[in-house]
């Protein structure tokens, strides 16, 4: 059990509060001066407590003061409170949270690391329980029973800030309710084992079916062909490599190869100049009587410049065409000369290679050496992807259906515990009704835990009178915080302290929620203790009236206005 003493600072930044057993009331109160209590201090002065039980800076308010106000930030936050019979003193501070100095009775130890602390504490606080109990970390444990009040009380298991994405975790409840921890925390390894097992199938599966493109069933039948194809070719070049000729043959083949490479290279070659030639434009011809006219007029204009005759002219054309046709001609025919040669050397070398091949080969399969290991190759690659493919989307199906299996039993074995453990459940639901018949007049409320196949694994149902209201789900929450922290079965687990801040909304549940614990503290003292923060209007009219069964002065242990807030001082959080 845990109860918390006193919440002091060195050098003093704030008024040290002691606090006791039952309920303690930290207080807003209104200022003369602006007649308003919110912004105070009140969630401050509960982040410091949370603090000093090992809360992660990066996740407190205290983290967003701003860091101009060294005194607050430099100061050492201590809390004194016992701890299994010990007495225990945490100290810490804003701008060194890592370090933790821990007093336990007279001996001090310091840490360097939070977790080291947290750890510390932790087997601290399970030293009694027997070495096979499932153990939690300290600040799992106390993430129930210390409610912020951006959690908006919405949720019984998700008491973090509703604007951070926190997974839901039944681990403490399942704890403090002495059922299922063991099995809860295997399903919730399976979980993320199968998280994972099942992105892999799914990507693999992406993977083999081209993005859902073709069925499973017909790349499997792809598979086969390959394997087929790939095989035929295999064979034929084994046969190849294993025939006595293959050794004699083999260079001859690839030499005839290389001689048909250049040769076909040559006749392309051939081919492409003569094509280039035939589209060369022809010689014009020119009428007889057409050269006579343009002669004689030349002749006429240039007089005695002009010797040469008609039939002179005639000739030179005649020349100048005859060499023209005679250099395309001569190269048109060589080249044509040339390319037949070629046709009839390829053909007598493919006939040789037709030759040396049918010797070693029937020709249904290869058509040349090169090109068959290419074929070769290429199948034998795209085969082996798909082969490995398949193979990890076989073997994924597999794991997963098996983590599935896995899971099934475990959540059946979950449930056979559940029933095994029925006597506690149904203590722990005769609480609630208790609580519920206090303070909202009837029994008509219900509890129970139900197995889920999704990633919570388990879920707690809990119904009020009245549900669905924002001020009914806050007394959903605080009945079933303190059923955990009264009844009999859950409070042997349970570190015995609740803190809720700003819970209330209206001074009828005020009224009757802090009468009811006020009474059990008086019938069974020094069983609890319960700190929580309120605003003094919210209770004022019940004191007038006199429906408190309290002084609310009695269990007050600090109160806070806008002109005497807990830090002192007035400042902005930073963002």
């Amino acid at each position: 059990m845990i109860k918390i003493n006193r919440l002091y600072s060195e050098p003093e930044i704030f008024t040290p509060i002691s606090f006791d057993f039952g309920v303690n009331i930290i207080m807003g109160e209104k200022s003369e001066k602006t007649n308003k209590k919110i912004g105070v201090g009140k969630s401050v002065c509960i982040e410091f407590i949370n603090f000093c039980l090992l809360k992660r800076k990066s996740d407190s308010r205290l983290n967003l003061i701003p860091k101009k106000n060294a005194d607050i930030i430099e100061s050492q936050i201590k809390l004194d409170f016992d701890f299994n019979n010990k007495k225990v003193v945490v100290s810490r501070s804003i701008s060194n949270p890592e370090k933790v100095s821990i007093q336990i009775d007279d001996e001090n130890i310091y840490f360097e690391k939070l977790d080291d602390a947290s750890d510390y504490l932790g087997n601290l606080y399970f030293q009694d329980y027997p070495a096979k109990t499932r153990r939690l970390s300290f600040r799992n444990l106390l993430q129930p029973i210390i409610r912020d009040e951006r959690s908006e009380f919405k949720d019984l298991i998700k008491c973090f800030d509703t604007n951070k994405s926190v997974p839901p975790d039944y681990s403490p409840h399942l704890f403090f309710l002495n059922v299922g921890l063991e099995k809860y925390k295997e399903i919730k390894n399976v979980n993320e084992t199968l998280k994972k097992k099942r992105a892999f199938y799914s990507e693999t599966k992406k993977l083999v079916t081209n993005n859902s493109e073709i069925k499973i069933q017909d790349a499997k039948a792809h598979l086969n062909e390959l394997e087929s194809e790939v095989e035929k070719v295999n064979k034929a070049i084994e046969n190849l490599k294993t025939n006595e000729s293959f050794e004699l043959i083999q260079e001859d083949l690839v030499k005839l190869e290389a001689k048909l490479a250049d040769l076909r290279t040559r006749q392309q070659a051939i081919k492409y100049e003569i094509k280039q030639i035939d589209s060369f434009p022809k010689p014009e011809s020119i009428n007889e009587n057409e050269i006579q006219i343009i002669f004689n007029q030349f002749k006429s204009g240039l007089g005695n410049l002009v010797e040469k005759s008609l039939e002179d002219l005639k000739e030179f054309k005649n020349k100048i065409d005859g060499f023209r046709s005679s250099i395309v001609n001569d190269r048109l025919t060589s080249l044509k000369n040339e390319l037949s040669e070629l046709n009839s050397i390829v053909r007598k070398l493919d006939e040789e290679y037709s030759e040396k091949i049918s010797l070693i080969d029937n020709g249904e399969v290869l058509k040349d050496l090169k090109t068959s290991i290419r074929v070769f190759n290429e199948k034998n690659r795209e085969l082996n992807n798909l082969r490995s493919l398949i193979q990890k989307y076989d073997e994924s199906e597999r794991d997963k259906k098996k983590l599935e299996a896995d899971k099934a039993v475990l959540i059946s074995d979950l449930e056979e515990e559940l029933y095994k453990n029925e006597k506690a459940l149904k203590s722990f639901k005769e609480s609630i009704l208790n609580i519920h018949e206090k303070i909202m007049g009837n029994r008509e409320a219900h509890f129970e835990i139900k197995t889920t196949k999704n990633q919570s694994v388990v879920d707690f149902i809990m119904r009020t009178d009245d549900d669905g209201s924002h001020s009914t789900e806050r007394m959903k929450v605080f009945i079933y915080d303190i059923a955990l922290l009264l009844n009999e079965y859950t409070r042997t687990n349970h570190p015995g302290f609740l803190i809720h801040d700003n819970i209330f909304e209206d001074d009828d549940s005020i009224e009757k929620s802090l009468n009811f614990l006020f009474e059990y503290n008086n019938k069974t003292p020094n069983e609890f203790q319960y700190i929580v923060t309120l605003n003094s209007d919210l209770i004022e009219s019940a004191s007038r009236n006199g429906k408190l069964l309290f002084k609310v002065d009695d269990l007050k242990r600090a109160a806070f206005t806008k002109d005497d807030r807990f830090l002192g001082i007035k400042y902005n959080e930073t963002k």
